[in-house]
C-alpha cells in the first residue's frame, strides 16, 4: 500500500507543471523503470521539487497516512510533547483546581473504564428521553434550549455572539448555519460524503436507543432527505468570508415574520436570549428552508437529527458497553491511552495549551519571534507606502489599519477556565465533567451580549498547528505550537525562519488587504467604500491578473487550479513574500528565504487528494504556493539566473505584483 501511494505521490512531482510559464509545452524528467531515480530539477525548471528533491523522492508515508507534510510532522511532535505533559500532570499531585489538576482527572476519568461504565451515559439518556417525548415542535424547542445551554449541543438553531460586521465597537446576536456534524455543504452536493455519515451515524443513535434495525434505517434515510435539501440551498463554502452572503439583519418582529412555522418567542426563551431588538442571520436561504421543514409534520425527522447532533457531539465520552459503532470500542481498547490523551487535549485544549506556552515560548523564542513580526510589519509598512495601484487616500486607510492590527502570539497568559473539574473521589464523573465543560464553554460564548467587543480575543488555542487573520477585529492569532523549534527555530538562521514562520505571519498579514480583508477598517467594521472607487476598480484588475495566472497552473497538464476559489489566499501568498523580501537585500539571504519558503510546504500527496484539493479547497496546492509565487518574483530570477526558456519563467508584463 505503501509502495502504491508513493508511486502516486512520484507521479505528482515528475507531472504537475506551470504551464502558463513557459514559451513551449515543458517536458519533465521521465522515469525509465521502478529501479531508476526521478533526475533532479534544476531551480528554474521546478523549484519546489529542487528543494524538497530528497523528502519527495525518499520521504516515507507514516503507517496510516495518505499525505504528510511540515504542517503534519508539526503536529507529530506536538502530539509527543503533549503525550509528556500529560503523563507529568498524571504522576504528580498539582494544586487542586490548578489546570494541571484538571488535566489528571479528566484523563484518568477517561482511563476508568469501570468508572465510565459506572457512570454511564445517564444526563445523555435523560435529555434523548426528552426529545422523544416532544409531541410538538414548541417542545422540541424547549428541549433544543436545554441542549444549547446545559450541554453546549447545536441543533437547527445555532447562535453566537460576534462583533456586528457594520460597527465593530458593538456585538451582535447571530444565527449561525445548522449543525451538519462536521460536514460541509460539499460534503452533500459534490460527493455522498456527508450523505453516508449523517445517514450511519443516525441509524446507529436510533438502534443503541433500541430502535428496530429496519426501521432506523428508514428513519435516518428521512433524515438524510431533509439535511440534503436544507444544504443543497446554503451557501458555498467558497463564500464563507462574503458579507454580502453573511449578513441579513432582521428586527425580532421580521425574525418572527421570515419563521413562520416557528415559535420565535419560545426559541429565544429557551435559549435564554433576552433583550435583544434585533439578530444578523448567516445563511438566509438556508434559514428558509429549516423553517419549511420545522413543521408538525417532519416531527420524527426532526427529533431523530437533534438525537444525532447530541450523541455525535458526545460520541468519545460514551461508557464503551453504549454503542460499539457511536464509542468506537475496539478501537479505544487498542490504543487507550493514546485516545484518551487525544481527547483530553481535544476538551482542555486552553489549558493543555497555556501549560504548553509557558514552556515553549521562552524569552529568547519571544524575542526572536518579536524582532521577525517587526521585521515584517515595516517592510509591509513600505510596500504600503511605495504602492502605485492606490493613491493617497487608500495608503493612508491601509497604514492605519496596519498600526491598528492585533498580534496575539504565543498564548493567552490571561485565561481562566470557564468551567470546574470534579474529581471522582469528590463525585465527579467523566461524562459529567465533560457536560460541565461544554456547559461553560457555551455560556461565556452567550455571556458576550452585553459587552463591547475585544479585539484581544483569541481566536485559536496555543496547541492548535495553523495561525488565522480576522477581519472582524483586524486581528492575527499565531498559536504556540508555531513557535516550536519544528516551525521556528532562531538556531537555523533569521532569513531561513523568515521564509517558514515568517511567511506564515505575512500571509496572515496579507489576509488584512486580500480580496475580502481590504473592505473592512483598523478595528473590523465592513465598509464597502473604505477605499476610493477608483482604487477598487485597479484591485479588481489585480485580482484579474491572479485569477488568470492560477488558473494556468495546471496539475498532470489537466487539472487547472480554480484562480476564483482560491483568490484570498493566493493574494496572501503573493503578498506575503514580497513582503519578506523588502526586508534585506542581499542575495544570499532572499535565498534562504526563498528555501525556508519551500521547505514549509513541502508535502507528499497522492494526485487523487491534490486534485481533490483543487476541486474544494481555497488554498492551492503545495508545489502552487511556492512555484508561482516565486515566479513572480524579479529577485528570483537574478539570484538564479532564470531564462525565458525555463519552466518557472514569467514575463515581467504578467508577474503578478500585489504591492
Amino acid at each position: 500500500m505503501r509502495k502504491k501511494i508513493l508511486s502516486a505521490v512520484t507521479a505528482a512531482f515528475m507531472l504537475m507543471s506551470f504551464a502558463s510559464c513557459a514559451p513551449e509545452e515543458p517536458v519533465m524528467p521521465v522515469q525509465q523503470n521502478a529501479e531508476t531515480k526521478i533526475e533532479k530539477p534544476s531551480e528554474a525548471e521546478n523549484y519546489y521539487g529542487n528543494v524538497n528533491y530528497e523528502f519527495l523522492t525518499e520521504g516515507q508515508l507514516p503507517n496510516g497516512r495518505t499525505s504528510y507534510g511540515t504542517f503534519d510532522k508539526i503536529q507529530d511532535d506536538l502530539t509527543i510533547y503533549l503525550s509528556g505533559m500529560i503523563d507529568k500532570c498524571a504522576s504528580s499531585e498539582p494544586e487542586k483546581g490548578s489546570f494541571e489538576d484538571m488535566i489528571k482527572i479528566v484523563y484518568e476519568q477517561c482511563l476508568d473504564t469501570d468508572g465510565r461504565e459506572k457512570a454511564g451515559a445517564g444526563p445523555l439518556l435523560e435529555i434523548a428521553g426528552a426529545v422523544e417525548n416532544c409531541k410538538t415542535t414548541d417542545e422540541l424547542i424547549d428541549v433544543m434550549g436545554t441542549m444549547f445551554n446545559e450541554y453546549g449541543v447545536n441543533t437547527y438553531f445555532s447562535f453566537d455572539i460576534r462583533p456586528d460586521s457594520y460597527d465593530a465597537t458593538k456585538n451582535k446576536l447571530y444565527i449561525l448555519n445548522i449543525n451538519t456534524c462536521g460536514n460541509m455543504k460539499e460534503n452533500f452536493t459534490k460527493t455522498d460524503a456527508g450523505i453516508e455519515a449523517v445517514g450511519d451515524l443516525t441509524r446507529n443513535v436510533l438502534t443503541a436507543l433500541k430502535v428496530d434495525s429496519l426501521e432506523a434505517k428508514e428513519r435516518a434515510v428521512k433524515v438524510v432527505k431533509m439535511l440534503y435539501d436544507i444544504m443543497y440551498v446554503s451557501a458555498d463554502y467558497e463564500k464563507q468570508f462574503d458579507i454580502e452572503t453573511h449578513y441579513t439583519l432582521k428586527t425580532k418582529d421580521e425574525f418572527s415574520a421570515l419563521m413562520s412555522n416557528v415559535n420565535t418567542t419560545k426559541l429565544f426563551k429557551a435559549f435564554q436570549i433576552n433583550d435583544i431588538d434585533e439578530l444578523v442571520i448567516y445563511d438566509f436561504p438556508q434559514l428558509e428552508k429549516t423553517n419549511e421543514f420545522f413543521t408538525e409534520s417532519h416531527l420524527r425527522e426532526l427529533k431523530d437529527y437533534a438525537l444525532a447532533c447530541l450523541f455525535f457531539e458526545y460520541s468519545k465520552v460514551l461508557p464503551p458497553s453504549f454503542s460499539e459503532e457511536l464509542s468506537d470500542t475496539e478501537d479505544i481498547a487498542k490504543n487507550k491511552e493514546k485516545k484518551a490523551k487525544e481527547y483530553v487535549a481535544s476538551v482542555l485544549e486552553e489549558e493543555l495549551g497555556v501549560l504548553y506556552g509557558r514552556e515553549i515560548c521562552t524569552d529568547e523564542v519571544m524575542s526572536s519571534a518579536e524582532k521577525m513580526l517587526n521585521d515584517i510589519k515595516e517592510s509591509q509598512r513600505k510596500l504600503i507606502q511605495n504602492c502605485s495601484r492606490i493613491g493617497e487616500d487608500t495608503k493612508a486607510t491601509y497604514l492605519k489599519k496596519l498600526d491598528n492590527m492585533v498580534f496575539l502570539v504565543g498564548y493567552n497568559k490571561e485565561y481562566t477556565s470557564p468551567f470546574t473539574i470534579t474529581s471522582t473521589e469528590d463525585g465527579g464523573s467523566f461524562i459529567g465533567n465533560i457536560i460541565t465543560v461544554k456547559k461553560g464553554k457555551k455560556q461565556l460564548d452567550m455571556s458576550l451580549l452585553d459587552k463591547v467587543p475585544d479585539r484581544k480575543t483569541w481566536s485559536m488555542s496555543p496547541i492548535t498547528v495553523n495561525a488565522c487573520y480576522s477581519p472582524y477585529t483586524n486581528s492575527i492569532t499565531l498559536p504556540a505550537v508555531m513557535l516550536s523549534k519544528t516551525s521556528f527555530d532562531p538556531a537555523k538562521g533569521e532569513y531561513i525562519n523568515l521564509g517558514r514562520l515568517g511567511h506564515v505571519l505575512a500571509h496572515e498579514l496579507n489576509h488584512g488587504f486580500d480580496s475580502t480583508g481590504y473592505l473592512y477598517d483598523e478595528i473590523g467594521t465592513y465598509n464597502a467604500e473604505l477605499i476610493s472607487e477608483n482604487d477598487r476598480e485597479e484591485y479588481k484588475k489585480l485580482q484579474e491578473k491572479v485569477n488568470n495566472l492560477y488558473d494556468n497552473y495546471k496539475l498532470l497538464d489537466v487539472y487547472a487550479i480554480n484562480g476564483k476559489q482560491t483568490l484570498g489566499e493566493n493574494i496572501a501568498d503573493l503578498g506575503a513574500l514580497q513582503c519578506l523580501l523588502g526586508i534585506t537585500d542581499k542575495k544570499e539571504e532572499q535565498k534562504q528565504i526563498f528555501e525556508g519558503e519551500a521547505i514549509g510546504w513541502a508535502s507528499l500527496n497522492p494526485v487523487k487528494d491534490v486534485i481533490k484539493q483543487i476541486d474544494g479547497d481555497e488554498h492551492s496546492p503545495a508545489e502552487a504556493r511556492v512555484n508561482v509565487v516565486l515566479a513572480c518574483m524579479d529577485e528570483f530570477y537574478s539570484i538564479y539566473d532564470v531564462k525565458e526558456t525555463d519552466k518557472m519563467y514569467i514575463s515581467p508584463d504578467n508577474r503578478v505584483k500585489v504591492w
